[in-house]
């Protein structure tokens, strides 16, 4: 069975609750996972594009390479709530 819920920051799979952003009351936040958004607030205060540097940089832990990484975020980073325009 797959994930169908994905952070709208980074777009990593958040398969449970334990991996969820939270709001500034403290409330979970089903649209951002805890490594991108905290207590109402991105952890990471940058452009889309150098986001996309940074993810690239964790393309072996998602199975392919920095560069395949790279393309993948270009594609999909622009449709997710946080970087849509």
């Amino acid at each position: 069975m797959g994930c169908n819920r994905f952070c709208q920051s980074c777009a990593m799979p958040m398969p449970d609750d334990s991996v969820l952003g939270t709001d500034r009351d403290g409330s979970v936040n089903s649209d951002y996972c805890r490594y991108c958004y905290d207590k109402g607030e991105f952890l990471h205060d940058v452009s889309m594009e150098e986001f996309i540097d940074m993810c690239s940089e964790f393309g072996e832990q998602a199975g392919m390479t920095n560069e395949q990484m790279r393309e993948h975020c270009s594609k999909v980073f622009p449709t997710l709530k946080r970087w849509k325009k």
